[in-house]
């Protein structure tokens, strides 16, 4: 017997990309078992399951309650909605479908989701959004990173704020600061950046000193005394410097 998971992948359109544009759409048939519902999108209707979007999301729930008057609309407009996004946030947010949160698709999606109440979904973009930028920890620019402050902020993802503060606390003040869009960020933000910056450069201060002062007893224990050697001095300038440059960053 045909499970209901290949019968959602039957009926759902197969020409959707993985950014969920829809290319050259002429049928937008179903992806639930039977649809009682269809959302409109200037002219063009999809049709979904409502029992489905209601075990979902507290909010489709309330629309398709009888104190709503969607409860007993058969078609129920989304003005200002995008086809494309809608699509494919209810692949992302449904049982039956195996598609992969990616760049393209994950900011699209996270302020569906937020709309929605999602928590799920909502919680799986978080979890992606952290990932993409600890794994880009170097090469993010300060436009990009205050652009993303400013999205976790706006949705309140605190784990994805965390990383974005820990990227920002990089950056040269300058860098960091010329942005038009850096008043945007929240003083709570700002001083969290700052203090980041201030502890880890304290940290890195200490423990090269600590390192330095040890080389020291360690020579003086082998060799004797040793007096203001300027070649340990400048190496231990070095050694600042090499452990400070992450914290430099220019881009």
């Amino acid at each position: 017997m045909e499970t209901a998971i290949k019968r959602n992948h039957r009926f759902w359109p197969s020409n959707i990309s993985k950014n969920g544009d829809l290319k050259a759409l002429t049928n937008l048939a179903s992806p639930f078992n039977e649809p009682n519902v269809a959302f409109i999108f200037e002219e063009r209707k999809l049709y979904v399951e409502k029992e489905q979007l209601i075990a979902v999301s507290p909010v489709f729930e309330a629309k398709f309650s009888s104190k709503f008057k969607e409860g007993s609309e058969k078609e129920i407009p989304l003005p200002g909605k995008n086809l494309n996004h809608f699509v494919c946030f209810l692949r992302y947010l449904c049982p039956g479908f195996d598609d992969e949160l990616t760049d393209a698709t994950v900011h699209l999606m996270l302020p569906l989701a937020d709309e929605y109440q999602t928590e799920a979904l909502k919680k799986r973009i978080e979890k992606f959004l952290v990932n993409s930028v600890l794994i880009r920890l170097e090469s993010i620019s300060s436009e990009q990173i205050i652009l993303n402050i400013l999205e976790a902020e706006l949705y309140k993802l605190s784990n994805y704020l965390d990383a974005c503060i820990q990227v920002a606390s990089r950056k040269m003040f300058d860098n960091l600061t010329k942005s038009p869009k850096f008043v945007d960020i929240s003083q709570n933000t700002q001083l969290k950046i700052s203090f980041r910056r201030w502890e880890d450069i304290d940290k890195i201060y200490k423990k090269s000193n600590k390192e330095n002062l040890q080389s020291t007893v360690y020579m003086q224990s082998t060799r004797g005394p040793v007096f203001g050697s300027s070649i340990q001095h400048e190496n231990h300038l070095k050694d600042v410097g090499q452990q400070l440059k992450p914290h430099m960053q220019e881009n």
